[in-house]
């Protein structure tokens, strides 16, 4: 075979290979958990309004979550700051995973350390549908380990794409 011929023949294959392999969509619809999701939080007990975060799963079970930071509540709570939380991941099953994340709490209007808030998340991953489901319970607890607030709910999520 002359020179130009395998040439040709070189980028034939690598044509045939590039249109074989599923393009970045496919293979980040089908993809695992981790990456970055943009979430609805929708408190049920005691009903709040909803409110969004941005959680990112990280391959060595490493979790954070980054939500709404001021948040006003009635006395004698009154307006609380949060941290982003941090936290850990692990599968239950095929699809379905339990975390537990800390953020810390702060009054917004003194600054004075209220606590330590306290989440666990039960989720399924359907990856055909792109979604992460599932509920929450949270409970705020004060730098002494009294239970401020306790809250739980439902919790769904898309993942963050190109």
């Amino acid at each position: 075979m002359e020179r130009r011929q395998l040439l040709a023949a070189g980028v034939a294959a690598a044509v045939t290979a590039v249109s074989a392999t599923p393009s970045r969509a496919q293979a980040r619809k089908s993809r695992d958990l981790v990456g970055s999701w943009l979430s609805t939080i929708t408190a049920t007990d005691p009903p709040l309004p909803p409110f969004n975060s941005l959680i990112s799963f990280y391959a060595d079970g490493v979790v954070t979550e980054s939500i709404s930071y001021f948040f006003p509540f009635p006395p004698p709570l009154g307006n609380l700051l949060f941290t982003t939380f941090h936290g850990a991941w692990e599968r239950t099953g095929d699809h379905t995973l339990e975390v537990f994340l800390r953020g810390l709490v702060q009054n917004a209007d003194t600054g004075a350390p209220i606590g330590i808030d306290n989440v666990r998340l039960s989720l399924r991953l359907d990856q055909d549908a792109g979604t992460l489901t599932g509920t929450f319970t949270t409970q705020l607890k004060s730098t002494d380990g009294t239970v401020l607030l306790a809250v739980t709910g439902n919790y769904s999520s898309t993942p963050i794409t190109v």
